[in-house]
């Protein structure tokens, strides 16, 4: 007996359920989803970190201009400051308060910079300068606000009175350990800003004269370490490397805002 022939299975699952063009389609738009989804999220941690880094720079410009009412430095006497950090109370609440700002906005602002000066394709890159500027930047931040938030907050709510009224050495000792922890952060914030100035210039995600100023940022931090926080060489040089800080910081944020609204809206279809 001569039996029919009978359609393979494979070849009637094929033509049943769709053309080899409609599965391509599918995989495309998969794709085109997926594609979608990555810069949609790769466009709000823009938004975030550019956002952070502006708040960042206008906190610490901030805070700078209210600490440069106190009216004293580190080569006064030991009364003098005393005297002037207990008028001032009020003002050092402020730096205090306006250092929380810059000091929870940094970290939001670094790790959108990390990933990107890690993330473009077609560019090797030493892993370890990710790194550093990771890490730099992380010390960087804290050992500010310690001095910044914790010292100088300390000082407007409790020690400017009573080293005005009963020690003024206890003035004078935090007042100079908040130049030492600066020293000190600026030292680990010179890894950060040398090593961010070689990824970008390496990069060629932002201008390469923002790397080269970074670099230089890196430099004066390094070199004003050996002023040891109270020698004015020490801190002339640290603060021409903040106010180039904030110039890299500003523009990279601005920048980031900007790679945002330059990318044509996202949609899930064609």
């Amino acid at each position: 007996m001569v039996s029919e022939p009978r359609t393979a299975p494979s070849a009637l699952l094929s033509f049943t359920w769709h053309r080899p063009d409609d599965r391509s389609a599918l995989v495309m738009r998969d794709a085109h989803w997926e594609d979608d989804t990555v810069m949609a999220r790769r466009l709000s941690d823009d938004r975030y970190a550019g956002v952070a880094g502006i708040l960042f720079v206008v906190a610490l410009a901030g805070e700078a201009a209210v600490a440069f009412g106190v009216g004293v430095n580190q080569d006064d006497p030991a009364a003098k400051i005393a005297t002037a950090l207990y008028d001032h109370r009020g003002r050092l609440l402020v730096i205090a308060y306006l250092s929380v700002v810059y000091a929870a906005m940094f970290p939001i602002y670094l790790g959108r910079l990390y990933h990107l000066l890690r993330e473009e394709p077609g560019r090797p890159r030493p892993r370890a300068l990710g790194s550093l500027v990771l890490a730099g930047g992380v010390l960087f931040v804290a050992l500010h606000a310690v001095s910044d938030v914790g010292i100088t907050g300390l000082f407007g709510a409790k020690l400017a009175s009573f080293g005005f009224q009963h020690d003024p050495g206890v003035s004078y000792t935090l007042y100079l350990m908040t130049y030492a922890l600066d020293s000190v952060g600026d030292v680990f914030g010179s890894l950060f800003a040398f090593a961010a100035g070689l990824l970008v210039i390496a990069s060629g995600v932002l201008p390469r004269w923002l790397g080269w100023v970074s670099i230089l940022v890196g430099i004066l931090f390094f070199l004003q370490g050996f002023g040891l926080g109270i020698a004015t060489f020490g801190v002339v040089l640290d603060g021409i490397g903040f106010v180039l800080l904030l110039v890299f910081v500003l523009v990279s944020s601005v920048l980031l805002l900007r790679r945002e609204s330059a990318v044509p809206s996202i949609s899930g279809g064609d």
